[in-house]
């Protein structure tokens, strides 16, 4: 059953990501809902499912980016496995342990990314962080939460329950 559900929350979010996200952007920052996903499955599914569903979903964005391919694979492999072992114990219902996470984790992944990305220049990686990485997190963090609202009002049951 815990399948079914990631795999249609993994659907939304393709779907959310390819025909909504460019259309909200805010100064051209957009929300990030794949990485929000992995963020979700490592949280809720342990280090070894967020380790392997981060890759997954990171090299499915690779092969549609004109960077390095591979690059989104690491960050968000490493974003779901770090997610999992850090949130193993934290309440996922409290609004803002989850605004914290969420904050913190798209930070983390950004961080990797953009380390790469960069070539270890820390004027461009901290251009990056600061102009762009800090406001898609706020951003993301932002509509994850309405989303996830939405969601648990409709079904009355949280998607991000306390117990795994």
């Amino acid at each position: 059953m815990k399948g079914v559900r990631d795999a249609i929350v993994l659907a939304v979010v393709l779907a959310l990501q390819a025909t909504v996200a460019h259309r909200i952007a805010i100064g051209g920052i957009r929300p990030d809902l794949l990485v929000a996903y992995v963020v979700y499955l490592g949280w809720m599914r342990g280090p070894v499912t967020g380790a392997i569903g981060g890759f997954c979903v990171g090299l499915y964005q690779d092969l549609d980016a004109a960077g390095p391919l591979g690059l989104n694979a690491l960050s968000k492999t490493v974003t779901g496995f770090l997610v999992a072992k850090a949130g193993f114990r934290v309440h996922r219902s409290n609004m803002a342990v989850r605004f914290v996470f969420f904050v913190v984790a798209l930070l983390v992944h950004d961080l990797v990314y953009f380390s790469v990305d960069t070539g270890g220049d820390l004027g461009a990686l901290a251009g990056q962080i600061f102009l762009r990485t800090v406001p898609t997190a706020l951003y993301t963090t932002v509509c994850v939460l309405v989303l996830l609202g939405v969601v648990e009002q409709f079904t009355r049951r949280p998607l991000l329950a306390d117990e795994v």
